[in-house]
């Protein structure tokens, strides 16, 4: 058996966390590992559109971007 440890909550959030298992047939931990997955994936989300405004903002990394996308353009079309 895997090791276990206990995490106290608010009696309405372990409720939440139950009935979501339920309606997706998962175990309560593998809800709290979807949720801290899609959280995580949100946070590199949105470091990566911050990353985007700031490079479009700037000349010499857009001409960069530009010359990359064209070059993977000949390499797809050759």
């Amino acid at each position: 058996m895997a090791d276990t440890t206990t995490v106290k909550v608010q009696t309405s959030t372990r409720d939440l966390l139950l009935q979501v298992g339920a309606s997706r047939r998962q175990s309560a931990d593998q809800v709290i590992l979807t949720a801290l997955a899609a959280m995580q994936r949100d946070e590199r989300r949105q470091i990566a559109a911050a990353d985007a405004r700031a490079i479009k903002d700037d000349p010499a990394d857009l001409a960069e971007i530009r010359a990359i996308q064209q070059d993977m353009a000949a390499l797809h079309a050759g």
